[in-house]
């Protein structure tokens, strides 16, 4: 009780005493006074009490390692783990290691885990999934991609089956990071050794090899989920869309959107963002305001970000009166206006129509659209 109530160090003195007189505390004991020395963040004390834990040989359970990790964590020493971990060793077993590995993974601590995972790797032959898909999202977020592959490739010799889910992790890390040529290897690998590619991984890999200016293979790679047993949803059209207008091929982009139509997809305020902004980046304004009454009429409600796209377009082409009609409708919509929008607003006061201007990336469509000055 008395640890609890931050007085540890009286606590851990007859803790001793006890011990010393023969009692021999159980798992639940340890586990309390554990507790109460982490609480106090005491961590010496907690280290000690844990490696007498060992040498009475009371067997740690999950709860004793998530109290001292909690400490260490808390305390900038988690380089300690290991001494941890080696105290404990005749006691560390698959679950321990793949319990620590994905708590070190969620706290963002991807070295730590991942030299963890080394260790669990070298002592035991089978591995635990959850354990190794933890460590391979941690390697992914922390875009260690060499590592990650590599892991990817060994899963197998600990007797784990690797699944596309493992597989669509990776990818989209390498897309992130347009390192389109393991992109691709990847993908070859997939297709080749299996798993097959799933929707999603075809339509990471179309915005990947987009982000990167890749048309022509994020082309092959559209056409060819066409041609799976997978099929094209709105998320494939809109990325494919997005990467043929960011790189000027607006022509094909309409095409695009036409196809999605027949393939009975109903656009939505991404896909109609999307190719608004690529009729007004080339100045085709009508073509633009006929694609926004179009999305209304189909019920389809535009954003703020659509409103700013097709603001910007109406000012910069001088229709001024067009533009402060436009606004007035995004406020009757219930908008609220944004600092782009304001800008936008600041140089139709001002009789600005500037065509070079400092721009930044759409939230959705990943393009500039910014009308900042």
């Amino acid at each position: 009780m008395t640890g609890k109530i931050g007085k540890a160090d009286e606590s851990l003195t007859l803790f001793q005493e006890m011990t010393e007189k023969g009692y021999a505390p159980n798992l639940i004991a340890y586990n309390t006074m554990i507790q109460a020395l982490a609480n106090n963040r005491m961590v010496d004390k907690t280290i000690f009490l844990f490696s007498k834990m060992v040498e009475n040989n009371c067997r740690p359970n999950g709860f004793t390692f998530s109290v001292i990790l909690n400490v260490l964590v808390a305390e900038g020493q988690l380089g300690r783990l290991d001494e941890v971990v080696e105290v404990s060793n005749k006691f560390m077993n698959k679950s321990i290691y793949a319990y620590l590995v994905r708590t070190l993974s969620k706290l963002g601590h991807a070295s730590e885990a991942h030299r963890l995972f080394c260790n669990m790797w070298s002592f035991h032959d089978e591995g635990d999934r959850d354990a190794y898909m933890s460590m391979l999202e941690s390697l992914c977020d922390a875009g260690k991609t060499t590592e990650a592959l590599d892991l990817l490739s060994k899963i197998h010799e600990k007797r784990i089956s690797t699944d596309t889910v493992m597989y669509n992790t990776v990818l989209s890390a390498l897309g992130k990071l347009k390192k389109t040529s393991d992109l691709h290897d990847l993908y070859e690998k997939m297709k080749q050794d299996g798993p097959s590619p799933d929707i999603f991984s075809y339509n990471i890999l179309i915005s990947s090899f987009g982000r990167a200016g890749r048309v022509e293979e994020a082309v092959k790679i559209f056409e060819e989920l066409e041609n799976s047993s997978c099929k094209p949803d709105i998320i494939s059209f809109n990325s494919l869309i997005n990467c043929l207008g960011k790189n000027g091929d607006i022509d094909e982009a309409h095409m695009r959107f036409k196809e999605m139509r027949e393939e009975g997809l109903s656009p939505d305020v991404v896909t109609y963002s999307t190719l608004i902004e690529c009729f007004g980046k080339t100045d085709k304004v009508e073509m633009a305001c006929r694609l926004f009454d179009e999305m209304l009429a189909e019920g389809c409600s535009p954003n703020i970000v659509t409103y700013n796209i097709l603001l910007d377009c109406l000012e910069r082409s001088g229709r001024t009166a067009e533009a402060v009609d436009l606004y007035a409708k995004l406020k009757q919509q219930g908008l609220t206006p944004d600092s782009i929008t304001y800008a936008v607003l600041e140089r139709l006061q001002s009789g600005s129509h500037q065509k070079v201007r400092v721009r930044r990336k759409n939230p959705i469509t990943g393009w500039v659209v910014s009308p900042l000055r």
